[in-house]
């Protein structure tokens, strides 16, 4: 694998899944190896010290007061005991003289394959029996006691017990007579070592499946994750070149579907501010060039004597409109420019709204008198204070008023309305002109966005006109709607903040 190859993978959102998870495992298979062992093991030698005291009892109930030498069926029943508990039951009694004058101690083996003998005893394990016979050493538990006679390891529970014993009194005399022994119990501890080894290779191999379903469950986890990122990043790269072609693919309906499908309305978006970019540039271009290229026209025919030097002053003032067009455009980009960084401040007063209206329409009387346009007022209050920058909503109302003249044919009307809805200024400019259709409404407020353009009209103007309308009432955190249809005219509403002295007549 090459090295760029490699370093993207070891730090791949896979790679560091994987890691924390086999470190993880790492420390659980840790703890199930130092651990479970022990725990285990400590619980089987539990259990065993269990069956031995269980063992116990039942055998005190057996042999006490029994002359259970003389009983096959209590050696039998002792016997199927201890297999049942897997213990091997000595049972010695008293120490008798053998014939040649030794010491033996009968003993009683049940559980084994012998189920008696004569033990003989090494000094260490003679002196054992005979301290618990005595009563020194009893009741305990103890391992690894018998070694002489077992070649595993063994847990031995050690106690005395009182039977009757024949006795020979004499040649014909014969008495039950009571007499102790010592009951050993014995249980192997090595299978207790195997059982904890096979359930440990029991757990370690299910841990290993378990661990590697895991493991593939992660892998496919972080691909599902990973894919679709990359695939996101792959189009990112494409946009930063200009290809809005290609779209990230959305397979389900979890977060990263969610971002896969605000990827792709921000591709949309972004082809739309490409789009609008390039129609930016090239409307902004035309609207420059047509000046330009009249005042190259008119200063070279000047120049080249082809206007007579009586008609200057008719075509510099021309050429004076055409500058005068240039410097307004400009203008007008620069201050939308600023109202959309937030660098044009707004210096706001209490006015009334309703006198500055008035005012402002006074203006327009000319052009409304050459269309027999009609100019309404529909004020519900006589006078109306707000709380917003003057300059800027004269302009807005300016532009709304010469907007909507410039769209409404001869005999028609314009109605400009104030109210007071809720607890803010309401302002509406209606206009009963051509209206506009669907996909033109979309895009009114845009740049460079020409009513001519989407009604069929051959009407003058730059399209910047609705962009800085719109731009200035949002300064004044405050949104502007726009309703209409086609042949049916035109509704602009919107809303500016009250002052505080005002006449309450609210618009119902």
């Amino acid at each position: 694998m090459p090295l760029e190859k490699k370093r993207k993978w070891f730090f791949s959102v896979r790679f560091k899944l994987l890691s924390i998870y086999f470190v993880i495992v790492f420390v659980m298979l840790v703890i199930i190896l130092g651990i479970f062992p022990t725990i285990f093991q400590t619980y089987l030698l539990e259990r065993s010290r269990d069956d031995l005291l269980t063992t116990k009892q039942i055998i005190q109930e057996t042999l006490e007061e029994t002359n259970f030498m003389n009983s096959d069926s209590m050696k039998d029943k002792l016997d199927a005991v201890a297999r049942a508990k897997d213990i091997e039951i000595w049972i010695c009694m008293e120490p008798e003289t053998a014939v040649d004058g030794s010491t033996v101690v009968p003993v009683l083996r049940l559980g084994s394959d012998s189920d008696s003998l004569q033990l003989e005893l090494s000094q260490e394990s003679a002196t054992f029996i005979e301290r618990v016979r005595s009563g020194l050493e009893q009741g305990e538990v103890y391992t690894d006691r018998f070694q002489e006679y077992y070649n595993r390891r063994t847990m031995t529970l050690a106690y005395t017990t009182g039977y009757y014993a024949q006795r020979q009194i004499s040649q014909n005399v014969e008495l039950s007579l009571p007499a102790t022994a010592v009951v050993l119990l014995n249980i192997g501890l090595q299978d207790i070592s195997q059982n904890v080894q096979a359930t440990l290779m029991v757990i370690l191999a299910v841990f290993g499946m378990i661990s590697l379903l895991v493991a593939l469950m992660i892998w496919i986890l972080a691909s599902s994750i990973v894919n679709p990122v990359n695939q996101m990043r792959e189009i990112a790269v494409a946009i930063a070149q200009g290809d809005f072609s290609k779209k990230a693919e959305v397979y389900s309906h979890d977060e990263i579907a969610a971002l896969a499908n605000a990827f792709n309305r921000m591709e949309e978006e972004l082809q739309e501010v490409e789009s609008n970019r390039q129609a930016f540039i090239a409307n902004i271009s035309h609207d420059f060039r047509s000046p330009l290229t009249s005042i190259r026209g008119f200063v070279q025919a000047m120049l080249d004597d082809v206007i007579p030097v009586e008609q200057y002053p008719k075509y510099l003032n021309i050429v004076f409109d055409e500058t005068n067009r240039l410097s307004k455009l400009t203008n007008d980009l620069l201050e939308l420019s600023k109202m959309e960084s937030g660098q044009d401040e707004l210096h706001i007063v209490r006015f009334d709204l309703n006198e500055m209206i008035r005012k402002l329409t006074l203006g327009f009387e000319q052009r409304a008198e050459s269309k027999k346009l009609e100019i309404k007022f529909k004020f519900l209050q006589e006078k109306l204070f707000v709380n917003a920058d003057i300059d800027k909503i004269q302009r807005v109302i300016y532009n709304l008023v010469d907007n909507a003249i410039k769209f409404t044919e001869e005999g028609d009307s314009i109605t400009i309305e104030t109210s007071i809805v809720g607890k803010k200024a309401f302002i509406a400019v209606e206009d009963t002109g051509v209206g506009m259709d669907e996909e033109s409404l979309k895009h009114v407020f845009e740049r460079f966005h020409k009513g001519d353009k989407s009604r069929g009209l051959n009407k003058t103007g730059m399209g910047l006109g609705l962009a800085i309308v719109k731009q200035i009432i949002m300064n004044h955190g405050e949104n502007i709607q726009v309703y209409s249809q086609e042949g049916k005219g035109t509704r602009f509403e919107f809303h500016l903040p009250l002052a505080n002295q005002v006449n309450f007549i609210e618009k119902k």
